[in-house]
């Protein structure tokens, strides 16, 4: 089963892309949700529930690798019943690199994760660009009301997620300068390369 990640820092436009993803390969690909937003209905959030902590960005971090590494499995089982031929992960493993003090090494560290294995897992990985870096003005939290970053804080996660899954051997970038309509059929078109 081949599983493509799609990642970008936040208010990238990764929900509305995959909507759009679905009703296009519809059962060809299953999409694996994103394991922070998920958690985060059950989490305290930082800004609304507690004041941010580097003890609680850890907490909350252990349960992502393991919720991530799990979901994968469980979403590559029901993509194998249902005779779909790829699997769509809303941020990878190694996404978790980005919310780790000390980035890659540490988080590769910490989670005893081995990154070369880690990217092997991945036929590709599309990078969609936030707007807090190119498009200022439309940043904020309507798609996504659990984000808790500021806009300085979302720059800083978008060029460490970059940077995370920089070494990946097909690492697509989708800027925002063109507008969301460009990043859809950008992020079409690269899919449709690897569909079976």
């Amino acid at each position: 089963m081949k599983k493509i990640v799609l990642t970008g820092g936040p208010c990238a436009g990764k929900t509305t892309v995959l909507e759009e993803i679905k009703k296009e390969f519809q059962d060809k690909v299953v999409i694996v949700p994103e394991m922070a937003t998920t958690l985060l209905r059950g989490f305290p959030v930082p800004g609304k529930d507690i004041h941010w902590t580097l003890s609680w960005q850890k907490s909350f971090q252990t349960a992502v690798v393991a919720m991530q590494r799990e979901a994968e499995k469980a979403h590559s089982i029901k993509a194998i019943q249902a005779g779909s031929r790829m699997l769509i992960c809303d941020r990878g493993l190694l996404d978790g690199a980005a919310y780790t003090l000390g980035g890659l090494e540490e988080f590769s560290r910490r989670y005893e994760i081995k990154i070369e294995k880690a990217l092997s897992e991945y036929e590709a990985v599309i990078h969609l660009e936030s707007l807090a870096v190119g498009r200022q003005e439309y940043y904020g939290d309507t798609n996504n009301s659990l984000r808790f970053e500021n806009r300085e804080e979302a720059i800083k996660l978008e060029h460490s997620t970059r940077k995370a899954w920089s070494m990946h051997p097909k690492h697509f970038f989708i800027s925002c300068k063109n507008g969301l309509e460009s990043k859809i059929f950008e992020t079409k078109k690269i899919l449709k390369m690897f569909l079976p």
